[in-house]
Protein backbone atom coordinates (compact mmCIF):
# COMPACT_ATOMS: atom_id res chain seq x y z
CA UNK A 1 0.00 0.00 0.00
CA UNK A 2 1.65 3.37 -1.23
CA UNK A 3 1.43 6.52 0.97
CA UNK A 4 -0.37 9.57 -0.07
CA UNK A 5 1.98 11.99 -1.75
CA UNK A 6 3.05 15.21 1.06
CA UNK A 7 1.68 17.35 -1.30
CA UNK A 8 -1.96 17.15 -2.89
CA UNK A 9 -2.42 17.44 -6.31
CA UNK A 10 -3.85 20.94 -5.86
CA UNK A 11 -0.84 22.50 -6.69
CA UNK A 12 -0.21 20.38 -9.99
CA UNK A 13 -3.25 21.56 -10.88
CA UNK A 14 -2.80 25.19 -9.90
CA UNK A 15 0.53 25.48 -11.48
CA UNK A 16 -0.82 23.33 -14.85
CA UNK A 17 -3.80 26.27 -14.84
CA UNK A 18 -1.36 29.32 -14.18
CA UNK A 19 1.06 27.98 -17.20
CA UNK A 20 -2.14 27.68 -19.46
CA UNK A 21 -3.09 31.20 -18.92
CA UNK A 22 0.48 32.72 -19.34
CA UNK A 23 1.04 30.74 -22.43
CA UNK A 24 -2.11 32.62 -23.33
CA UNK A 25 -1.29 36.44 -22.48
CA UNK A 26 2.25 35.81 -23.68
CA UNK A 27 1.10 34.60 -27.14
CA UNK A 28 -1.41 37.30 -27.28
CA UNK A 29 1.55 39.83 -27.13
CA UNK A 30 3.82 37.72 -29.22
CA UNK A 31 1.27 37.57 -32.46
CA UNK A 32 0.49 40.93 -31.86
CA UNK A 33 4.17 42.03 -32.24
CA UNK A 34 4.53 39.31 -34.66
CA UNK A 35 1.37 41.09 -36.58
CA UNK A 36 1.45 44.02 -36.27
CA UNK A 37 -1.87 44.94 -34.36
CA UNK A 38 -2.65 47.47 -31.66
CA UNK A 39 -3.97 45.59 -28.44
CA UNK A 40 -7.12 46.61 -26.37
CA UNK A 41 -4.73 48.37 -23.56
CA UNK A 42 -5.80 50.31 -20.35
CA UNK A 43 -5.18 54.12 -19.82
CA UNK A 44 -4.50 55.80 -22.64
CA UNK A 45 -5.22 52.36 -24.71
CA UNK A 46 -0.80 53.12 -26.12
CA UNK A 47 0.94 51.82 -23.15
CA UNK A 48 1.08 48.18 -24.70
CA UNK A 49 1.85 49.30 -28.03
CA UNK A 50 4.92 51.63 -26.18
CA UNK A 51 6.09 48.65 -24.42
CA UNK A 52 5.80 46.13 -27.31
CA UNK A 53 7.53 48.47 -29.68
CA UNK A 54 10.30 49.44 -27.40
CA UNK A 55 13.83 48.01 -27.41
CA UNK A 56 13.52 46.41 -24.36
CA UNK A 57 11.16 44.46 -26.52
CA UNK A 58 13.48 41.90 -28.43
CA UNK A 59 17.06 40.28 -27.31
CA UNK A 60 19.94 38.45 -28.62
CA UNK A 61 20.48 34.90 -27.43
CA UNK A 62 23.48 34.18 -29.61
CA UNK A 63 23.27 33.86 -33.07
CA UNK A 64 19.79 34.90 -33.25
CA UNK A 65 18.77 38.64 -33.26
CA UNK A 66 15.88 40.52 -32.35
CA UNK A 67 13.99 37.76 -30.41
CA UNK A 68 10.52 39.03 -29.18
CA UNK A 69 10.07 38.61 -25.32
CA UNK A 70 6.83 38.00 -25.46
CA UNK A 71 7.69 34.38 -27.46
CA UNK A 72 10.68 33.52 -25.20
CA UNK A 73 7.42 34.50 -22.57
CA UNK A 74 5.60 31.73 -24.20
CA UNK A 75 7.95 29.17 -24.42
CA UNK A 76 9.00 29.68 -20.88
CA UNK A 77 5.18 29.09 -19.90
CA UNK A 78 4.75 25.97 -22.26
CA UNK A 79 8.05 24.62 -20.84
CA UNK A 80 6.06 25.42 -17.33
CA UNK A 81 3.13 23.55 -18.41
CA UNK A 82 4.82 20.34 -19.89
CA UNK A 83 6.47 20.50 -15.98
CA UNK A 84 3.34 20.44 -14.16
CA UNK A 85 1.67 18.21 -16.83
CA UNK A 86 4.41 15.67 -15.94
CA UNK A 87 4.09 16.38 -11.85
CA UNK A 88 0.86 15.69 -12.52
CA UNK A 89 1.03 12.19 -14.44
CA UNK A 90 4.04 10.82 -12.11
CA UNK A 91 3.54 7.89 -10.66
CA UNK A 92 5.77 8.54 -8.04
CA UNK A 93 5.98 11.22 -5.33
CA UNK A 94 10.02 10.66 -6.51
CA UNK A 95 9.14 11.27 -9.92
CA UNK A 96 7.39 14.60 -8.44
CA UNK A 97 9.85 15.53 -6.35
CA UNK A 98 12.82 15.44 -9.33
CA UNK A 99 10.34 17.77 -11.75
CA UNK A 100 10.08 20.38 -9.36
CA UNK A 101 13.20 21.65 -9.39
CA UNK A 102 13.68 22.50 -12.74
CA UNK A 103 9.75 23.85 -12.47
CA UNK A 104 10.61 25.88 -9.05
CA UNK A 105 14.27 27.43 -10.96
CA UNK A 106 12.53 28.33 -14.35
CA UNK A 107 9.68 30.16 -12.21
CA UNK A 108 12.31 31.90 -10.08
CA UNK A 109 14.22 33.00 -12.79
CA UNK A 110 10.95 33.89 -15.03
CA UNK A 111 9.81 35.75 -12.41
CA UNK A 112 12.88 37.97 -11.74
CA UNK A 113 12.93 39.04 -15.42
CA UNK A 114 9.11 39.85 -15.12
CA UNK A 115 9.87 42.28 -12.12
CA UNK A 116 13.11 43.46 -14.27
CA UNK A 117 10.61 44.42 -16.98
CA UNK A 118 8.10 45.97 -15.15
CA UNK A 119 10.82 48.41 -13.58
CA UNK A 120 11.61 49.15 -17.58
CA UNK A 121 8.02 49.61 -18.03
CA UNK A 122 7.44 52.37 -16.14
CA UNK A 123 10.54 53.65 -15.16
CA UNK A 124 12.44 53.75 -18.47
CA UNK A 125 9.62 53.68 -21.19
CA UNK A 126 6.94 55.61 -19.07
CA UNK A 127 4.59 53.17 -20.05
CA UNK A 128 1.76 50.84 -18.28
CA UNK A 129 1.12 47.33 -20.26
CA UNK A 130 -2.00 45.25 -18.55
CA UNK A 131 -1.14 41.92 -20.72
CA UNK A 132 2.79 42.43 -19.41
CA UNK A 133 1.49 43.20 -15.93
CA UNK A 134 -0.89 39.87 -16.10
CA UNK A 135 2.02 38.16 -16.95
CA UNK A 136 4.51 38.92 -14.50
CA UNK A 137 1.49 38.28 -11.94
CA UNK A 138 1.11 35.10 -13.07
CA UNK A 139 4.40 34.09 -13.56
CA UNK A 140 4.74 35.51 -9.95
CA UNK A 141 2.40 33.03 -8.37
CA UNK A 142 3.52 30.08 -9.94
CA UNK A 143 6.69 30.82 -8.47
CA UNK A 144 4.95 31.36 -5.19
CA UNK A 145 2.86 28.58 -5.91
CA UNK A 146 5.94 26.36 -6.35
CA UNK A 147 7.65 27.97 -3.56
CA UNK A 148 4.92 26.65 -1.29
CA UNK A 149 5.03 23.54 -2.64
CA UNK A 150 8.35 23.23 -1.91
CA UNK A 151 8.27 24.61 2.01
CA UNK A 152 5.29 22.19 2.16
CA UNK A 153 7.26 18.79 1.09
CA UNK A 154 10.11 19.70 3.91
CA UNK A 155 7.40 20.25 6.14
CA UNK A 156 5.54 16.92 5.80
CA UNK A 157 6.33 13.99 7.35
CA UNK A 158 7.81 11.78 4.88
CA UNK A 159 9.67 8.44 5.33
CA UNK A 160 11.75 6.55 2.68
CA UNK A 161 9.86 3.72 0.78
CA UNK A 162 10.67 1.59 -1.75
CA UNK A 163 8.12 3.52 -4.00
CA UNK A 164 9.99 7.12 -2.85
CA UNK A 165 12.65 6.26 -2.15
CA UNK A 166 15.20 8.07 -0.07
CA UNK A 167 13.91 11.73 0.90
CA UNK A 168 15.27 14.36 -0.76
CA UNK A 169 14.38 17.87 -0.18
CA UNK A 170 14.05 20.71 -2.72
Amino acid sequence: MSTPPAVPGAFYWTETALSVVGAGIAGTLWWAHRSNIELPCTGDGHGCDLVNDSPWAHVTLGPWHDVPVALLGFLTYLVLLTLAMMKLGADTERGRRRLHGPFWAISLFGAGYSLYLQYVAHVEIGAFCVWCFSSAVVMALLFLTATVEAVRRRSAPSAASPETGPVIHV
